[in-house]
């Protein structure tokens, strides 16, 4: 009922706009579809091939590991782990033993993939993302997401830490050398202190490494996002539209939206970066022998998804893209709009190419393995069904599924978290994409401004209005509420700081007067507060060290700069910077 009180709120405030607004975009009414156990946000990268044609494929939406032979066509081994361990990265180790990353239990487990049993579990860090087997020290790397990097002997024991930035992904062995991706920043660390990063272009910022993996040529590869940085019209007139397009997102087969993919090589002699035309929600990529990119796109518009917009100025007659098919295949030299087919391989969300040049394709709902004999869409293929119950979820299908802009909820909020960005909003500013996975029950209203009651209003408004998507039946909104309240992640850093140094910091926290309005479970999220004139929606700091840049606009890079601007901003001071450091620290534990 909130959705049409607001949207006849607007109306009276604009009259000319009244028919617009109630008819923009069409209701959807489909029935809701809730799975017994409701599955996570999307990873991608959960498929690992080994020489001689047997894949280990995660699925961290039903708690297995699945071991297929390709050359059979057969599963020869489900293996089921503990509920909420969520398998992602695997990495091949020695005598044919195989290292599964659980994101949920905080640690690894080590199968034996010819026997199909779990030979040994460990308990690592609150939130390890990426894994690889060093063969010549044969140990495993492991990386956190709160800044540890840890080295383990096969056998599970910690022989080495290093304590790098947060936000850490994927860990590469570049020419016996260890580095590691930054998730949001797309970035590659070495433990030397030396850095790789994608270069920004005159309208596009890097960001978001879904998968970065070592080439066949020993070249650096990355999959990442790039964002607009163009002002961002949340109402536009119908002159201010993209040609075709929707405000959020620009719409046609071809074009780059506010969020796009590219493929980043960092090589000995250069840095170039390619953009993937058309393709947006893309969750990993795999490099052939011949040079093509195999890429898995989980959000795909599908035809039956299709928006007859009212919108004023909207071209209802160009085409979008037709692809029903979540996999692309495209020659990153000669960049196209990608080759699709008509063929309905499921809701891919990892890909890699065999020795002999088969294109693998693992798709998460329905379970399956798909086998490309000619290493592309068009050919023969195989489809290998996996074993485990259904996990299609209304609310995981809003958040994923794009919009006929190209954008989708997880566009900005991968992994149900958020992408880092900035973005300008005409109107509004600059304006910070607010993290998702810290717990939003009972944090309304949402947005910086506080000017959403509820995600009610917040679907209304962004996903159908802003976006170009459909409206929601009352139940559908409320199946997407439900998921959105359960994409809650643990603290990352308890117990990895300086104990003594922390709780100085939140002796500190709640003598300057931070807990005043960052209360709560959420230490904030539920007022909204006027500071130095402006009002704001008093955000959470849950995982707050994972969010960078700070404040409302992004103005302070660094947590213990934020710390700063609040003191100064709400008492007039400037803190000591040993005050600053122990509150950071205090923080880095929440």
């Amino acid at each position: 009922m909130m959705t049409y009180l607001r949207l006849f709120a607007v109306c009276s405030l604009v009259l000319t706009g009244c028919q617009d607004a109630i008819d923009l975009d069409p209701l959807d009414n489909s029935p809701v579809v809730e799975s017994t156990v409701r599955p996570p946000p999307i990873l991608g990268g959960t498929l690992t091939l080994t020489d001689d044609g047997i894949a280990i494929a995660a699925d961290p939406d039903r708690d297995l590991v699945h071991v297929v032979d390709l050359d059979a066509g057969e599963v020869r081994h489900t293996i089921a782990l503990e509920p909420g361990d969520q398998p992602h990265r695997v990495a091949l180790g020695s005598d044919g033993l195989a290292h599964v990353v659980l994101r949920g239990a905080g640690g690894i487990a080590t199968i034996d993939p010819h026997e199909g049993t779990v030979t040994a579990r460990h308990g690592l860090c609150p939130e390890p993302r990426g894994i690889a087997f060093h063969d010549e020290d044969s140990s495993l790397y492991v990386a956190c997401a709160g800044g540890s990097l840890l080295r383990l002997s096969e056998a599970g024991a910690v022989q080495e830490r290093w304590e790098l930035e947060p936000d850490l992904r994927d860990v590469l062995i570049v020419g016996g050398e260890v580095k590691v991706s930054l998730f949001r920043e797309a970035a590659v660390l070495g433990l030397d202190g030396t850095r790789l990063a994608v270069r920004p272009t005159a309208d596009f910022l890097p960001h978001v490494a879904w998968r970065t993996w070592v080439t066949e040529f020993g070249d650096v590869a990355m999959l990442h996002q790039m964002a607009s940085i163009k002002p961002v019209p949340i109402d536009p007139g119908p002159d201010e539209l993209p040609d075709g397009g929707a405000p959020y997102g620009g719409g046609g087969v071809c074009d780059l939206g506010l969020v796009s993919a590219a493929i980043t090589i960092f090589s000995d002699n250069e840095v170039r970066t390619t953009p993937l035309l058309g393709s947006r929600l893309t969750v990993d990529a795999a490099l052939s022998s011949d040079g093509m990119v195999a890429m898995a796109v989980p959000g795909v518009v599908r035809p039956e998804d299709r928006v007859e917009s009212k919108r004023p100025g909207r071209d209802d007659s160009v085409s979008f893209d037709p692809a029903r098919s979540a996999l692309r295949v495209d020659d990153p030299d000669q960049p196209g709009c990608g080759s699709f087919d008509e063929n309905d391989y499921g809701q891919v969300t990892a890909v890699a190419y065999a020795a002999d040049g088969r294109l693998v394709v693992q798709s998460r709902e329905p379970a399956q393995i798909v086998v490309m004999d000619d290493g592309a869409p068009g050919g023969g293929f195989a489809t290998i069904p996996l074993v485990g119950e259904p996990r299609f979820d209304t609310g995981h299908e809003i958040f994923h599924r794009a919009t006929d802009s190209g954008l989708s909820c997880a566009s900005c909020h991968p992994e149900g978290t958020d992408d880092g960005h900035v973005w300008d909003f005409a109107g509004l500013g600059p304006r910070r994409t607010q993290a998702l996975d810290v717990g939003l029950r009972d944090t309304a209203p949402y947005h910086w401004d506080g000017d959403m009651a509820d995600f009610d209003v917040l679907m209304a408004e962004v996903l159908a209005h802003r976006m170009g998507g459909k409206r929601q039946s009352p139940e559908r909104g409320d199946s997407f509420t439900r998921w959105m309240f359960e994409q809650q992640r643990p603290a990352l850093a308890a117990g990895s700081a300086d104990p003594a140094l922390a709780a100085a910091g939140e002796k500190l926290f709640v003598s300057y007067g931070c807990a005043t309005c960052h209360d709560g479970p959420a230490f904030g999220g539920q007022r909204t507060e006027r500071i130095a004139g402006v009002a704001k929606q008093v955000p959470t700091l849950r995982r707050i060290s994972l969010h960078p840049p700070y404040m409302h606009d992004g103005r302070a890079a660094t947590l213990e700069a934020a710390i700063q601007d609040m003191v100064e901003t709400t008492r007039g001071t400037t803190a000591p910077d040993a005050d600053v450091d122990a509150i950071a620290a205090y923080l880095r534990e929440l």
